[in-house]
């Protein structure tokens, strides 16, 4: 899987989302989103499982309480949607504390991050955007 790209879109009165046709194409029925700081990472059940397993590497041991904590909290804050057949996703279903900057209407980004996409507060992205750009040109050119 390989998404990427910026799309500006908006949450429809019932709190839908249509996902861009890309990135609707590597998924198939079902996305797995996860609240992470101001946003929502959306995978495949199967790219979430091993979201969840990177975290914790080779070390993962289920006798640890941090661990086992930290895992169920990722598991527990994920919630598995449908695509319905017009390839949108019912964010109504995240809890509303865990995503309290979408509204019925409100503008979202949705980008592309290679085996997920993530959707953003407009103003969060563009604030995240104009942080890394300069440090982008560093990563590009030696000058």
């Amino acid at each position: 899987m390989h998404l990427m790209g910026t799309k500006r879109h908006s949450v429809d009165s019932k709190l839908r989302l249509k996902l861009p046709a890309e990135f609707r194409r590597e998924f198939g029925d079902q996305v797995c989103l996860l609240p992470v700081n101001e946003s929502l990472y959306g995978f495949t059940p199967e790219e979430h499982a091993r979201f969840v397993a990177e975290r914790f590497g080779d070390s993962y041991d289920p006798r640890d309480r941090t661990q086992e904590d930290l895992r169920l909290m990722l598991n527990a804050l994920t919630v598995e949607l449908d695509i319905d057949s017009a390839g949108r996703i019912s964010l109504g279903r995240v809890p509303e504390k865990l995503r309290p900057w979408i509204a019925p209407g409100q503008p979202v980004v949705v980008v592309g991050n290679e085996n997920r996409f993530e959707i953003w507060r407009p103003e969060s992205w563009d604030a995240k955007e104009a942080k890394l750009l300069p440090q982008l040109e560093a990563l590009l050119y030696d000058d």
